[in-house]
């Protein structure tokens, strides 16, 4: 696949900078793709014109937060998404900003690949439903104290939880929220689920890891005062009640993200969390 038309994505509270998008709109003309802001970013990209239906990659300036956003965007479309990472850590990015350039010629070129990421899918009270790609969270409200949680399956009990919640996690999102509390990193291409709890009151409580074929219900105990929210990649989503459940399981692919050719993941993650530079000017 050749990219001839791109959309561009940015978060309407953090737009890069004239000179970011010139060198985006320059590099773009000279590889032959025309740029066409999203359908939801017209409003703050006024100088890529109309926005027009179709496009064959979406283009995400920002960090790993406007990536998700974007992701979620454009779910279900089949249009590949490449993140320019313009924010902190940029750990879903396709590319940096210094191979801005580089990485439009490949997108013109087709040299590039599509990962196909699995989401989680979070069944909610009321017949709701939400999907996230990096992680669905249970957390205490800030009003209230300790949080109480049942982790189980349909037949079974797995552990009482109380703390402050838990993390869900996708093994792409093994990197993002549950590693700052403790998870551990999971491979990509491993089929599964990371549950990584928040501060539990019991010390031998540990993160966990299911296979992608489990379905994890998790119910809300008793609750004084507000009850915990369900956030997803970020967003809350609903707060649930005392005796509220709700369902999560793992489901195939529905994002599409651009992975240039050579992109290694333990290589980028040495890289991006630091792992890598320990030593190296030794001696």
């Amino acid at each position: 696949m050749r990219a001839t038309t791109a959309c561009v994505y940015v978060d309407s509270f953090n737009r890069p900078s004239g000179d970011i998008l010139s060198r985006l709109s320059e590099a773009a003309a000279r590889a032959g793709i025309a740029l066409s802001p999203a359908p939801c970013c017209q409003s703050e990209l006024p100088e890529l014109g109309p926005a027009i239906s179709g496009s064959d990659i979406v283009i995400v300036l920002g960090g790993d937060g406007a990536i998700l956003r974007g992701l979620d965007a454009f779910r279900d479309t089949g249009i590949p998404v490449a993140g320019i990472n313009a924010g902190h850590l940029g750990y879903l990015a396709s590319a940096e900003l210094s191979e801005m350039e580089d990485a439009l010629a490949r997108l013109a070129s087709g040299s590039f690949r599509i990962e196909q990421l699995p989401a989680l899918k979070a069944a909610l009270p009321g017949g709701r439903s939400v999907s996230a790609v990096n992680d669905i969270c249970i957390n205490r409200a800030v009003t209230v104290g300790m949080l109480h949680l049942v982790l189980g399956t349909d037949s079974e009990v797995i552990a009482r939880i109380a703390g402050d919640g838990l993390v869900v996690s996708t093994p792409l999102g093994s990197t993002a929220y549950a590693l700052s509390a403790g998870g551990p990193v999971l491979d990509p291409e491993l089929p599964a689920i990371l549950v990584v709890p928040l501060c539990p009151h019991q010390l031998s409580l540990r993160p966990m890891v299911f296979p992608a074929r489990m379905s994890l219900r998790i119910t809300t105990g008793p609750v004084r005062g507000d009850g915990p929210w369900v956030v997803a990649d970020g967003r809350p989503v609903v707060q649930l009640e005392e005796g509220q459940s709700m369902e999560i399981s793992l489901g195939q692919g529905n994002c599409s993200l651009v992975r240039f050719n050579g992109a290694d993941f333990y290589s980028k993650l040495g890289r991006k969390l630091g792992w890598s530079t320990r030593g190296q000017n030794a001696q």
